[in-house]
């Protein structure tokens, strides 16, 4: 699903209260991410054009080239460090070694910054949770195989069930008859050079009461968030705001065994950005999500993107992008741990993501839940988004403005931005 201009690669920025150590963090890896063998292969282009690429053993592994300090003598403040985040993410992993890096960075601050950077074919979101899980000081005394998944903290907020045959006949009729998002200010040209910004940490208990207020999921409220940020950013650019669609990945229902690779599908949801009351716009996302719950679209999506990934490159490529015409954006949503960790000895505080987003898609944006608190991070394209600092500014104020209008009283943010 990737391109040059969307290389498929997830990111994490985790912020540790006090210093972590290089070496600290190398023998971390060794011991307990390198069992996996998919951290210890590289992939393989096919031979011949109908061919399908293929994982081998990285022989010339060295972790040295995996973990990695970035200049020590830099500590680098909170405005520095997202420009530090931004060039390494636009920096391609090669692609002759195995697809991840870990790049340490010690901040003004005291603490440490951490850049994990995976491709996508090595695992999806809830899988490299589930694997966070498997990293920590708190699991030490557990064995390492392959991790599980069945339930717990990786668990997608919202998670596909698996429909009857005439729901997923109607699913497939929906997805084909989907018209592609016009051309507008979330939708250009991409240039390949992606910008980042995260939010503050707003409580999960807050977002929990207020989607309770309404009988509502979580993840309605943070789409109809989501919706205001971007109807209030197109506004500012001079735009008037037009129903777009988001890819929204959604967990498959036979991913039980936990192990590392993909076991997810998207499936496609409206945003009402021309509806300018929020309740309103929770109440019609609220209701076709509840259709997306109960309907067939996800495995229509899984069985579509299996086809595609068993044909020819080119013409998978072909599919990917027709695919991504139909939507302007990805949201992400994942519930993490729900207490904090340690990491070679040290706290681990915050966990920012920043998914990519397929083909032509210019934006992705992740809602991450980790320790009580939810971190909104945004990758956007530079031809989309140049400041994408304004839309989580925008994100945080719908929040707020759902908490207004939605539940009395509820506090939606916390103070500051570590």
């Amino acid at each position: 699903m990737g391109t040059p201009e969307n290389p498929m690669v997830i990111g994490a920025l985790l912020h540790f209260e006090r210093p972590l150590r290089l070496a600290a963090l190398r023998d971390l890896v060794r011991d307990r991410l390198l069992p996996h063998r998919r951290f210890r292969q590289h992939v393989v282009e096919a031979s011949h054009p109908f061919g399908a690429p293929c994982w081998r053993e990285d022989v010339e592994l060295d972790l040295d080239e995996h973990v990695l300090q970035l200049d020590p003598a830099e500590r680098p403040d909170l405005a520095a460090l997202a420009e530090l985040c931004e060039e390494r993410l636009n920096h391609p992993l090669p692609s002759n070694r195995s697809p991840w890096r870990f790049e340490l960075m010690q901040l003004a601050t005291g603490g440490s910054a951490l850049l994990v950077r995976v491709h996508h074919a090595i695992a999806d979101g809830r899988a490299l949770v589930e694997l966070l899980q498997q990293l920590a000081d708190e699991t030490l005394a557990a064995p390492v195989p392959e991790p599980r998944a069945a339930a717990g903290p990786g668990q997608a907020l919202v998670p596909a069930r698996r429909a009857p045959f005439f729901k997923r006949l109607a699913g497939l009729f929906r997805i084909v008859g989907l018209s592609g998002d016009p051309e507008g200010l979330l939708r250009h040209p991409l240039n390949g050079y992606k910008h980042v910004a995260w939010s503050t940490p707003i409580p999960l208990a807050s977002i929990k009461r207020l989607a309770e207020a309404g009988n509502h999921h979580v993840a309605d409220v943070l789409l109809a968030a989501v919706t205001g940020a971007l109807d209030r950013y197109e506004r500012e650019h001079g735009q008037v705001p037009q129903p777009v669609h988001a890819l929204l990945p959604v967990a498959m229902p036979q991913a039980t065994d936990g192990a590392l690779g993909n076991h997810y599908a998207s499936v496609f949801v409206r945003l009402p950005l021309d509806l300018a009351d929020p309740q309103a716009r929770v109440a019609v996302i609220a209701r076709d999500m509840s259709n997306v719950r109960a309907g067939g679209q996800s495995q229509v999506v899984a069985g579509l993107t299996r086809l595609a990934g068993s044909v020819a490159p080119a013409i998978e490529q072909w599919a990917v992008r027709r695919w991504s015409r139909r939507a302007s954006l990805v949201v992400s949503s994942l519930a993490g741990p729900t207490v904090p960790l340690h990491l070679a000895g040290q706290l681990l505080q915050s966990i920012v993501i920043f998914a990519p987003a397929p083909a032509s898609v210019g934006l992705s944006l992740t809602c991450f839940g980790y320790a009580g608190a939810l971190r909104l991070g945004v990758l956007a394209d530079g031809a989309v988004i140049e400041r994408p600092e304004d839309l989580v500014t925008a994100f945080e104020d719908a929040i707020d403005e759902l908490g207004r209008g939605g539940a009395a009283g509820v506090p939606a943010r916390a103070a500051g931005r570590g």
